[in-house]
């Protein structure tokens, strides 16, 4: 069974007309809260990798669990999906684990920390953020260990865990993932930031929905995910050609002596939607090479480097995905 969230007032949102000059101020909040989010993580976490290289990745979503603003793309349905719990007002929820949340993370050195969140009883968003961890346990420091041949080899598996429960941080949970790593300290301190990230961007969505009015709040949303749809109808028309074009590429060598190994897609257009397929790439390595790819995640790369290319002032969200298929063998 899919996720169930715990809300004490049930009352439906209405979708109500929001004049334009509402909808650009609540959007330019939503891009600070995710820029917020960035600037509280950085402040607070301890690797490098995070502090300095900036490997994480910030999202606000609707209720519906669609990217308003963010960088990766949503995989807050694939999480919900797979999670058969309860959510509630508190929760933060914490995975590692690519096969439990449709990949939204591509191995077990990404945490997601994800956040329900709630106003007056009611459900009104999410907040997510995940960061490269600078040890997962494994084979060998860093937990990327090129010779593995299965999961279990890059460290610990987390499962989707309640790392706080209404509020409450359950200590022994996090106590028995860090003993498992090799930076304790590290990992502590670059999770609490995650944490602190996503609760940021939680209180300014309800600061947002307590100024403007929840139903106005709800239908911006909305609405900021039509206006990326049509900016993507539009670039998806003028760019990509109805006649097929085929690409490959090869990865030589996968670190354990055997390729090369091919990558074959093919894009064209039907009408207003982009087909990828990649029949023809190579099947799957024995060793770590192989990448389980999300398709939201696809999508999203797609949609942020076309639309960079075009107009880097349209704001990127998941408005678009359905503009968008994936073929994949």
């Amino acid at each position: 069974m899919p996720a169930r969230i715990i809300e004490t007032n049930t009352a439906p949102f209405q979708r109500i007309d929001v004049d334009t000059v509402t909808v650009d101020i609540i959007e330019n909040a939503l891009r600070n809260a995710r820029e917020e989010m960035d600037a509280v993580l950085f402040r607070t976490a301890m690797s490098p990798g995070i502090r300095e290289q900036g490997d994480c990745f910030p999202m606000i979503a609707n209720k519906d669990g669609k990217m308003v603003v963010g960088q990766f793309g949503s995989f807050i349905h694939g999480f919900t999906e797979a999670y058969d719990a309860e959510l509630e007002e508190g929760d933060v929820i914490l995975t590692n684990d690519p096969y439990l949340c449709n990949a939204a993370v591509s191995h077990l050195p990404d945490w997601i920390v994800l956040v329900p969140i709630f106003k007056d009883g009611r459900h009104i968003a999410w907040s997510a953020m995940f960061g490269h961890m600078s040890d997962n346990g494994g084979m060998v420091p860093g937990s990327i260990p090129i010779q593995a041949e299965t999961i279990f080899q890059e460290g610990i598996r987390i499962p989707p865990t309640k790392l706080y429960k209404k509020g409450e941080l359950q200590s022994d949970v996090l106590e028995l993932i860090l003993h498992n790593v090799r930076t304790p300290q590290w990992n502590r301190f670059d999770l609490n930031a995650l944490v602190a990230a996503c609760n940021t961007a939680a209180k300014r969505c309800i600061e947002m929905s307590t100024r403007f009015g929840d139903d106005i709040f709800y239908s911006t949303m909305e609405i900021m995910l039509e206006r990326n749809h049509m900016a993507m109808e539009a670039i998806i028309n003028m760019l990509v050609p109805e006649e097929p074009r085929t690409f490959e590429d090869f990865v030589c060598d996968d670190g354990v002596g055997m390729g090369p190994y091919k990558i074959r897609c093919k894009l064209w257009r039907e009408g207003s939607k982009a087909i990828f397929d990649f029949e023809g790439t190579d099947p799957q390595a024995q060793s770590s090479i192989n990448f389980y790819l999300n398709e939201d995640m696809f999508k999203m790369f797609f949609g942020s480097f076309t639309i960079n290319l075009v107009d880097p002032h349209i704001l990127f969200s998941d408005g678009f995905y359905d503009q968008v298929e994936l073929r994949i063998p």
